[in-house]
């Protein structure tokens, strides 16, 4: 890996072994050196590749804008994760991350905290990912001094989704929305039932809903194959049905959107389950 230009002590543009131009980090990587020199492989500490129809003129600009201390507490951090849950991300959350969270301070300081409105909905959809939000909120607080409010922990989840999936954009943002609105068409339908959030069923519901979502936003539709078995449900759980119909009619309205037959007896079946075991639960006490 050969430098093209020294960007600063820590940051260095080089073309790497296959002629790939790639934005190198490390600690006094770019210290004393000079253009054609061989890049110093003990101090790698990061290698940035240009992602999609980001160009390396971008990464190069984005990543001198944030502070190094920024760009290493985020790493330390993604990197501790991938350690312990033998995952992998997109590289692209080490950019992402260290800009929100640079962006989320700074608000902080200025006395503007944002809302996450979908905070219950991501805490039930990714426990793991907001698990790893809350933990790098402590950490936030430790080395930074700021105590950052809990809906940062969704925020920060959503960043882990997108990189731990591939999804692109706002993706997760848009699926804890859609499961959102379905949640709350439920709720209202069975405004006199207390659903058990917690619950096997319903966690298997939030499973179905947060798929649903995924297949709806890349366009990966279910078609209608059984026609008979959709009338039997249909007609066997004429209550949850009705919710459906509903759900129907909003995601129409809001996502121009109509659900097929088969999707409407999954969802059926599904509401059936955790109105059952709602009435059961609400019959023991």
């Amino acid at each position: 890996m050969k430098v093209i230009k020294i960007l600063n002590n820590n940051l260095v543009f080089a073309r790497d072994d296959s002629g790939q131009e790639v934005i190198v980090k490390g600690l006094g990587i770019g210290f004393h050196a000079s253009r054609g020199d061989t890049v110093d492989e003990s101090r790698i500490g990061q290698v940035f590749y240009p992602q999609d129809k980001q160009n390396i003129q971008q990464i190069q600009e984005f990543l001198l804008s944030i502070p190094a201390e920024y760009l290493n507490f985020v790493q330390d951090f993604v990197d501790s994760v991938k350690a312990a849950e033998g995952i992998t991300f997109n590289s692209s959350i080490y950019l992402s991350l260290s800009d929100h969270l640079l962006g989320t301070i700074k608000r902080y300081q200025e006395g503007i905290s944002l809302e996450n409105v979908l905070l219950l909905d991501i805490k039930r959809l990714y426990k793991k990912e907001y698990t790893w939000g809350e933990q790098m909120l402590a950490q936030v607080k430790e080395v930074f001094g700021v105590a950052l409010p809990p809906d940062e922990a969704g925020f920060i989840a959503l960043h882990f989704v997108n990189a731990e999936e591939n999804q692109s954009g706002n993706d997760s943002y848009k699926i804890a929305a859609i499961v959102s609105d379905i949640q709350q068409t439920v709720k209202t339908y069975y405004s006199d039932l207390e659903f058990d959030d917690n619950s096997l069923y319903y966690q298997r519901f939030l499973t179905h809903l947060k798929y649903f979502a995924q297949r709806y936003l890349h366009q990966e539709l279910q078609t209608d194959q059984d026609d008979s078995l959709f009338q039997l449900v249909s007609q066997q759980y004429r209550d949850a049905f009705g919710c459906v119909k509903m759900i129907f009619l909003m995601m129409e309205e809001r996502y121009g959107y109509q659900l097929s037959q088969e999707e409407m007896m999954y969802l059926t079946i599904h509401i059936q389950t955790n109105a059952e075991h709602a009435r059961r639960k609400e019959s023991h006490t």
